[in-house]
């Protein structure tokens, strides 16, 4: 028989009852029912003052969350945000705003005024939002946002958001995964800490590789797949601002995608989609050309 000798007794951070308590620690040597003594509640690290990391998905404010939609128009007092949060959910925002200046060059200070402006909010016990592109975790930075805020007695509470790895490819009529084409997914920045230069995954068949942050050094990167054994005509896609109103995906290859960019006169923010998924739900069958061949490979390999 397994005892609950501690449960940790939690709100639940999105503002709805929850199915069954949070974070249960299991003991050893327990009985299945919990006296009052039994039952310990977490009290909160700090009096003063919430936050929430949240993300805003893609762009869209239909693509939001019930939970950051609810903390952004009514729960917020102060709502911190990045400058690339789309113009149409900054407008829902019914509180004081605060948009940081992340220009290159302005990284460092505008993510430092950030910090400081949740500070100070915090310690006047206000209900802060840290709003963030897509999900706040992937190449968002907030774990360390997490951390920071953890190290001055805040336990954050994380809002998921819609990354654009993922919706920006589904938008554009790509299959991340596909049968009998790409069994497997990856998920790559292609710019480092201090503009260094990531390791590139080397070439899988049956995997379809997004990359974030990585249209600014295309001619590079390109060079770089080509070194890692990607194939000249295997499929790309770069996806522009991923479920606005002017959402636009451009096609080509790795051999032909820098100029086609060049042609197609580039808007950021991008992704790039690199795979043979990328031409799975083509309907002009010149574009299946490579896909018996990728579709081959990976049956063997898989």
């Amino acid at each position: 028989m397994i005892d609950l000798t501690t449960i940790h007794n939690m709100t639940n951070p999105y503002d709805s009852p929850p199915a069954s308590p949070r974070y249960a620690t299991l003991g050893p040597d327990s009985s299945p029912t919990l006296s009052a003594q039994q039952i310990h509640l977490q009290p909160p690290l700090h009096t003063l003052g919430e936050i929430k990391l949240i993300g805003a998905g893609p762009g869209d404010p239909d693509l939001l969350t019930m939970a950051a939609y609810k903390a952004i128009t009514t729960w917020a007092d102060i709502v911190l945000s990045d400058k690339l949060v789309s113009k149409e959910i900054l407008a829902l925002v019914k509180c004081p705003l605060f948009v940081a200046n992340k220009d290159k060059g302005c990284q460092a200070s505008g993510q430092q005024e950030l910090f400081e402006r949740a500070t100070q909010a915090l310690k006047e016990g206000k209900k802060v939002v840290r709003l963030k592109q897509g999900d706040p975790f992937i190449f968002g930075r907030g774990g360390e946002e997490f951390l920071f805020f953890r190290r001055l007695g805040y336990e954050a509470t994380i809002v998921p958001g819609l990354s654009s790895s993922i919706a920006g490819p589904l938008l554009a009529q790509i299959p991340l995964t596909h049968r009998g084409i790409a069994s497997q997914f990856l998920v790559c920045t292609g710019t480092g800490k201090l503009d260094t230069i990531p390791d590139m995954p080397t070439y899988v068949s049956y995997r379809t590789t997004v990359f974030l942050m990585a249209l600014h050094r295309l001619e590079d990167l390109v060079q770089d797949l080509l070194r890692a054994g990607y194939p000249l005509d295997l499929p790309v896609a770069v996806v522009e601002r991923a479920s606005a109103k002017d959402q636009r995906c451009i096609r080509a290859t790795v051999e032909t995608v820098v100029q086609t960019l060049k042609e197609a006169k580039y808007r950021p923010p991008g992704i790039l989609i690199v795979g043979w998924a990328c031409d799975a739900l083509a309907q002009n069958p010149e574009q299946l050309g490579g896909l018996t061949a990728g579709s081959a490979i990976m049956d063997s390999e898989a």
